[in-house]
């Protein structure tokens, strides 16, 4: 009996864990590879993608094709800005043509009406019948207005100040612009009605054809002014550079 119980203590299934532990088993042990001088190579983690050539190669050409990015789109915002400040300087010259224009046509306009006094077979003058006086003082005001403005372009493009600050400038700009425009071809209107009834009773003399060359003028004054208003408008909507 006291021979069975010593086999069965040595009995490989009753053994301990501490000497279970001792048997060598080749998946318990790591296989670790060395290098010829007997260093051990790093782990796969350290490894950077961009030992490679080829990443390397695409970092640097990363950078560079940022920079082309950036250079041509600082290129089109100053060739955009160059633009819009030469359509601005294109835009003021043109109303003050514009302007020139329009108090030249005013002054010549009111100059041959207020010339036409005692004129004719008749002797009549202008100033007998209103819608000619209307006419007159509507294309003085004009000339005055015109010069005016023509002024003030001149002194903003020489010193670059506004006699007038904006943006309430471009709102008075607009607004009378679009007054006189209204104003000389009602005046014009009116002035061709009652030489047409004066002409129509009485027939054509030198007092009739004065005023008929007076009063194209003024609509030639009104094209000029109606110009004046499309470019302040474009002066308040669009502010410029």
């Amino acid at each position: 009996m006291a021979k069975e119980a010593m086999e069965e203590g040595t009995s490989p299934s009753r053994r301990s864990p501490l000497q279970n532990s001792d048997d060598p088993t080749p998946s318990s042990k790591a296989i670790v590879v060395r290098s010829p001088d007997g260093s051990e190579p790093p782990p796969a983690s350290s490894l950077s993608p961009l030992s490679s050539p080829a990443s390397a190669k695409a970092a640097v050409r990363a950078p560079m094709e940022t920079e082309q990015v950036l250079e041509t789109e600082n290129s089109t915002v100053v060739s955009w800005i160059l633009r819009r400040r030469s359509r601005a300087e294109a835009v003021r010259r043109a109303d003050v043509v514009a302007r020139m224009v329009a108090a030249a046509l005013c002054l010549i306009s009111f100059s041959v009406m207020a010339a036409d006094k005692d004129r004719g077979w008749t002797t009549d003058a202008f100033n007998t019948y209103k819608e000619y006086r209307y006419c007159l003082s509507v294309n003085v005001i004009g000339f005055v207005y015109a010069g005016f403005q023509a002024y003030a372009e001149v002194h903003h493009m020489s010193s670059k100040k506004h006699i007038i600050r904006r943006p309430m400038g471009n709102y008075f700009n607009f607004a009378m612009d679009q007054i006189m425009a209204y104003l000389l071809i009602s005046a014009s209107s009116s002035a061709t009605a009652r030489t047409n009834y004066w002409v129509t009773n009485w027939g054509t003399d030198p007092f009739p054809n004065m005023i008929s060359g007076s009063v194209a003028v003024s609509f030639l004054a009104f094209l000029a002014f109606a110009l004046s208003s499309l470019i302040s408008a474009y002066n308040l909507f669009n502010r410029p550079i």
